[in-house]
């Protein structure tokens, strides 16, 4: 089974994450990678994350 995993950015402490996130689980995402920085910033923790977790192969899905 293939597991559909999400990712939402938002530039600004100011900025809300929860429609970003709410459509992802909507979508079925088992799993959703955040993070709140500037779009300019390269460095991006919970992108790095989301994909370092689909490199394994996603084994803890059901976490």
């Amino acid at each position: 089974m293939t597991a559909i995993l999400g990712y939402a950015l938002v530039s600004t402490g100011d900025q809300d994450l929860a429609g970003q996130t709410l459509r992802l689980d909507q979508a079925g995402a088992v799993k959703v990678f955040t993070d709140v920085m500037s779009g300019k910033s390269m460095d991006r923790p919970g992108l790095a994350e989301l994909l370092a977790y689909a490199r394994q192969g996603c084994r803890s899905a059901s976490e």
